[in-house]
């Protein structure tokens, strides 16, 4: 319920460039003004729009009064060029005059173009998303149609935790706010760092898909928020050095975070136990959960590569990767417990079709929003990488 949940602080970053005319802009409209009726009065709410000028058309407020919220989203009509950047820095500063340890902060920006005003690459907004993450603010992006750069909204969004869509139709942008809302009002917790200390005889090599720190002996994750209902899958790579044979303590694991129910700081503890020496025991202790995992991550990985390959020009390499990870996805699929039926390998094994048979410059545009859309699902899932 409204009252069991933490209030909301979000601001709507919506693109009004001109090649939002007609449709696409009825329909950030349309999703905005359906967006405002799933906040309570607890809740802030700001609306930004740009094109090569930023306006604030609700300034950061309580949502009480909707109606008149609504009124000025409705005046929002397109004109102009695109610029992205100045139109997250004002959403963010609006977030700022409201933030709280014990408010889901976020920013949901929509944008159908490139960014051509201000800075504009992806590293540009990587930097921004990390500086905004430092502050606790999440930003969620969605792409609409086949017009904007999916790496740099896609990488912007993952570098604050956020969640990236690809959208082709402007009267699907209701449910992807309605997802949008559904996460936000669910988050319980912010702030999370996890360090995994790895004890004496085995050594930190990487985490894999995910950035981590490795210090000394630790591998550090932060993770912007947790929602409820939602498994965070964070996997790391170590090596066993001693000449350990049997059952032994590998690493101790120590979690702190922002608790929202009361915007303190908490910790928990736990440590890892694995069978390790002989290839039977190793099997024996095989987790298939978490080696159904392991397979998505690695398989994004390759995917990875495969989308690099395509993206230097090299077609059939881009090709023949793809469908020999799509190959190494449906064996795991066929030898782990479980895997046939799991949506994360399901996806995996359609974004790499997808990408094996883009043959023309306009498919691979295409698969190359699916990929990226693909990799960064969280809402409506229950896992959450």
């Amino acid at each position: 319920s409204d009252t069991q949940r933490a209030p909301m602080n979000v601001a709507l970053v919506i693109d009004r460039s001109g090649s939002m005319q007609g449709a696409r802009i009825d329909g950030a409209r349309n999703a905005a003004l359906a967006a405002i009726d799933r906040l309570s009065p607890r809740d802030i709410v700001s609306v930004v729009s740009y094109d090569d000028k930023v306006e604030v058309h609700v300034p950061a407020t309580r949502a009480s009064n909707k109606a008149a919220i609504k009124e000025k989203i409705a005046a929002i009509t397109p004109r102009g060029s695109t610029a992205i950047w100045a139109g997250m820095q004002a959403g963010a500063d609006e977030v700022r005059k409201f933030y709280a340890k014990d408010s889901v902060n976020r920013i949901i920006l929509l944008s159908d173009g490139l960014a051509n005003v201000g800075p504009s690459t992806p590293a540009d907004f990587i930097r921004l998303g990390k500086q905004l993450a430092s502050e606790g603010i999440t930003v969620s992006t969605v792409g609409l149609g086949l017009g904007y750069n999916e790496d740099l909204m896609a990488k912007l969004a993952a570098s604050t935790d956020g969640s990236h869509a690809f959208i082709q139709e402007p009267a699907d942008l209701t449910g992807f706010l309605n997802r949008e809302f559904d996460s936000a009002q669910s988050v319980v917790a912010q702030e999370l760092e996890i360090r995994i200390r790895c004890l004496p005889g085995v050594k930190p090599i990487r985490s894999l898909k995910r950035e981590a720190r490795i210090e000394g002996q630790s591998i550090v994750f932060t993770v912007g928020q947790i929602a409820d209902g939602v498994e965070q899958v964070l996997i790391a790579e170590v090596e066993v050095v001693a000449g350990t044979d049997g059952t032994a303590d590998l690493a101790a694991i120590d979690v702190a975070y922002t608790d929202l129910a009361n915007g303190r700081r908490e910790s928990a503890a736990t440590s890892l136990r694995a069978g390790i020496g002989s290839a039977a025991r190793a099997h024996a202790s095989l987790d298939p959960v978490v080696a159904r995992d392991v397979t998505v991550l690695i398989a994004r990985e390759q995917r990875d590569e495969a989308m690099r390959l395509r993206d230097a020009g090299r077609v059939e390499e881009a090709q023949k990767k793809f469908r020999a990870n799509e190959a190494f996805v449906v064996e795991q699929q066929r030898k782990l417990p479980n895997a046939a039926a799991y949506e994360p390998l399901q996806r995996e094994v359609g974004a790499n079709r997808s990408g094996a048979q883009a043959t023309t410059a306009s498919d691979w545009d295409k698969s190359r929003k699916v990929q990226h859309d693909i990799s960064a699902i969280t809402s409506g899932s229950k896992i959450n990488y």
